[in-house]
């Protein structure tokens, strides 16, 4: 190991003792690297999730507490290990971003899907919730491109009746009566059938 890495191992352990100086002296150390790599990873969906410094304060939140769980034996290897736990902690926050938005769009067609913001707790009601999305799914590709357009736009990546109309060359007003008619037929395709 290096001498500058034995730092890294003694600031860490500072941390873990609950010092803030070795927290701030580590982020001082790998803040730049760190936050470029996270850059890197972070496409465009992920932006909408987060801002890369919010991923980078749950990346430090990590190294204190698993650091010794992870040993890594030079800086090196320890950026190898932290590259790897922002790049889970993007797609992490890229799926829950994705769940919020379907969650929030099933129940604004007033379905009643086993879909919340808690974890499920049970084998059966994951199975339940992902056989539910996947009706969800099935019943959007049966849409016609607008009304499967204005549906994404609006619920998934959260833009204005304003900004869709501009997307789909469309007065706003257009783009609201296409979204509402949308959203009537996406409820007909998954109402269940007597």
């Amino acid at each position: 190991m290096t001498a500058s890495f034995d730092d890294t191992i003694e600031l860490v352990r500072v941390a873990r003792q609950g010092e803030r100086a070795g927290l701030d002296a580590i982020v001082v150390r790998y803040r730049e690297i760190l936050l470029q790599r996270i850059r890197l990873l972070m496409g465009p969906e992920a932006r909408q999730a987060a801002d890369s410094n919010d991923f980078l304060q749950g990346l430090f939140l990590e190294i204190v507490t698993d650091f010794e769980k992870r040993g890594p034996q030079d800086e090196k290897e320890f950026l190898r290990w932290a590259t790897a736990v922002a790049r889970n902690n993007i797609r992490d926050g890229i799926r829950r971003r994705r769940e919020l938005a379907v969650d929030r769009f099933a129940s604004s067609l007033d379905w009643q899907p086993v879909l919340g913001n808690a974890p499920l707790a049970s084998p059966a009601a994951n199975a339940e919730r992902e056989e539910q999305v996947e009706r969800l799914c099935e019943a959007m590709t049966k849409l016609r491109e607008d009304d499967r357009s204005v549906i994404e736009l609006r619920h998934f990546e959260g833009l204005s009746f304003a900004e869709i109309g501009q997307r789909l060359g469309r007065s706003e007003n257009a783009a609201q009566i296409l979204h509402t008619r949308a959203l009537v037929k996406l409820g007909e395709l998954l109402r269940p059938r007597p």
